[in-house]
């Protein structure tokens, strides 16, 4: 099953965003970087459902060395290894 790269950036305050070079309107941000990586998964699944929706294709993910890898639930993906 695929799984997404993740790209994770500290901001202000402890506030981290996490986005998705693959699919650019899934954009996750949160109090630090496991509390937004735990939500990235249901953030990957409602714009995925929306591309499914719209008869959109699925992106396929990238391979990006050393990023984080986020799937969502409902695509049969999970939050994996952050190295």
């Amino acid at each position: 099953m695929p799984t997404y790269p993740a790209r994770v950036i500290p901001g202000e305050e402890g506030l981290v965003l996490v986005t998705f070079p693959d699919v650019p309107e899934a954009v996750v941000c949160a109090e630090g970087e496991q509390a937004a990586l735990e939500r990235a998964p249901e953030v990957l699944d409602v714009v995925l459902s929306g591309y499914a929706a719209e008869a959109r294709p699925i992106p396929e993910p990238s391979d990006i060395c050393g990023a984080p890898m986020v799937s969502t639930d409902k695509f049969g993906r999970r939050v994996g290894p952050l190295w």
